[in-house]
């Protein structure tokens, strides 16, 4: 609300590797909270997690 997208996405991205080696469990449950908090940082967060996971196979 108060970033830019591009602040934004820095968020999501910088979120989703501090969760890189926490297992799938923990992964959802902080995406249900960030969803909690805001459907939108849930989404971006869920999408930075998708793509963190397809560059590591």
């Amino acid at each position: 609300r108060l970033m830019t997208p591009a602040q934004q996405q820095t968020l999501f991205d910088n979120t989703a590797r501090a969760l890189g080696d926490a297992g799938d469990a923990v992964k959802q449950r902080h995406v249900a909270n960030c969803s909690l908090a805001d459907p939108a940082y849930g989404a971006g967060v869920a999408a930075a997690l998708a793509r963190l996971q397809a560059a590591r196979a």
